[in-house]
């Protein structure tokens, strides 16, 4: 009986000119960079108020509360 050689997968930043800072969708393991994401996120909120699901106030609070603990964070 042949023996199967070990399978190791190394990653790197360099593969497919991916960053550790990109998030992955969970179903579909697409990698997005986090500018795209920053830009969903408040485009999001600025859909949300224009459709007029939520007020102004509320969403200027979530976005600077997120823009603050993204800064931190960094």
């Amino acid at each position: 009986m042949a023996t199967r050689p070990a399978v190791t997968k190394q990653q790197t930043s360099a593969d497919n000119g991916r960053s550790p800072s990109d998030y992955v969708v969970p179903v579909l393991h697409v990698h997005l960079p986090e500018p795209v994401v920053k830009v969903g996120f408040y485009g999001g909120l600025a859909a949300a108020v224009a459709a007029g699901a939520l007020d102004w106030p509320l969403v200027v609070l979530a976005g600077v509360g997120v823009a603050i603990v993204r800064h931190r964070r960094a």
